[in-house]
């Protein structure tokens, strides 16, 4: 009998020590889940895929990745969403670039009870039910950028930031809020910094890289005097760049190109001087915020609406700093953004609000002191 029992006893030390050397992504439940970007075509929303990934894989998750083939292909993308609900998917993330769109591909999740997030994009739909909307604030950081601009082309005209002159000709991308949110901050930053410079054109190059180096190649032919191309997008503004080189410029002498997303081609050209500046908003970590966020979900933890994820100004002197993912911040719950031509955040009141704080503590102080 004694020696029945030592041998139970082992059996269960043995089953207990396995189970604690059991990798804790094989421990926690596997889920199956969906992706979908607008389409592939943009090293963006690659990297988002990447840190997606890598973070379900850590999970021991399953997770499946759909996209139309291109970002303008609305219908193609609705159908994408359809397709992963009828596999059985038990979260998705969509990135739309059609609000209508949008709001089908959300009704059909909400008819079948699964959870739907939407990724780079902090705009509420019009109708239907969205867990969570992950992003940055594209009128904040375009405002940002355009500050950045100004100090470049102070710097090229040997003036001050608020009396230089300049020419500035916009990339615009695919009609959307997207672009909306992204030119009117990038404007808004201009006339608040550098109200001298103007803009001497704006016009659609699609996101496209080619597309951008097609555009800007006219331009340059009418007005050879521009100083910035900037880009809704890294890519159309790398094109800009091309173009500007096949013109016989030195871009970060004769012109500089300023764009939108932090992509790795991006920030390779900046190292090598070939690139001026973007709005870093690391994708790859945006990404695993997603994927984070559907865990807490699936978990039942209640998350907010709109996780605002950070975004900065990168340039070469900070651009190490960025790679290794110094200046990202924890995503933290945010407000949303409106296609209304107004800042995201209503900087009278933060400005209040920061007024108030600094009163109530010389009150506090003030008190503390006299007892």
């Amino acid at each position: 009998m004694r020696q029945k029992i030592t041998f139970l006893v082992m059996v269960a030390l043995l089953v207990s020590a396995a189970l604690s050397s059991t990798p804790a992504s094989a421990q926690q439940k596997s889920h199956y889940v969906g992706f979908v970007p607008p389409a592939l075509t943009s090293p963006f929303h690659v990297a988002m895929v990447e840190g997606a990934k890598a973070e379900a894989e850590k999970l021991g998750w399953k997770l499946e990745v759909q996209a139309p083939a291109s970002e303008g292909d609305f219908a193609a993308f609705v159908t994408t969403v359809q397709q992963l609900l009828e596999k059985g998917v038990e979260a998705i993330s969509i990135n739309p670039i059609g609000t209508d769109s949008a709001v089908t591909a959300v009704k059909a999740a909400n008819d079948k009870n699964v959870p739907i997030l939407a990724h780079n994009f902090i705009t509420p739909f019009s109708e239907g039910n969205v867990v969570q909307y992950i992003g940055y604030d594209q009128w904040g950081g375009a405002e940002a950028l355009a500050a950045y601009t100004c100090q470049l082309i102070a710097k090229k005209h040997n003036s001050t930031v608020d009396k230089t002159d300049g020419k500035v000709y916009i990339l615009l991308g695919i009609e959307s809020i997207f672009s909306h949110r992204r030119t009117g901050g990038f404007k808004a930053g201009l006339a608040e910094n550098c109200p001298n410079v103007k803009i001497v054109g704006e016009q659609t190059a699609e996101w496209l890289r080619t597309k951008g180096q097609e555009v800007a190649g006219i331009a340059l032919q009418k007005d050879p005097d521009i100083d910035v191309f900037y880009g809704n997008s890294d890519e159309m503004a790398i094109g800009a760049a091309l173009a500007a080189e096949a013109a016989g410029l030195t871009v970060n002498k004769d012109i500089f190109t300023v764009g939108i997303d932090g992509n790795q081609p991006t920030l390779d050209l900046i190292k090598d001087n070939k690139f001026s500046a973007t709005l870093g908003v690391d994708p790859y970590r945006m990404g695993v915020a997603v994927i984070d966020t559907m865990q807490k979900v699936l978990n039942g933890e209640k998350v907010p609406q709109i996780l605002l994820t950070p975004s900065v100004v990168v340039n070469p002197d900070n651009l190490a700093d960025y790679l290794a993912g110094k200046l990202w911040t924890d995503p933290v719950a945010g407000s949303a953004e409106l296609d209304n031509d107004k800042p995201t955040v209503d900087k009278s009141s933060v400005a209040t609000e920061a007024a108030t704080m600094a009163a109530d503590g010389a009150a506090t102080m003030a008190a503390t002191t006299s007892k």
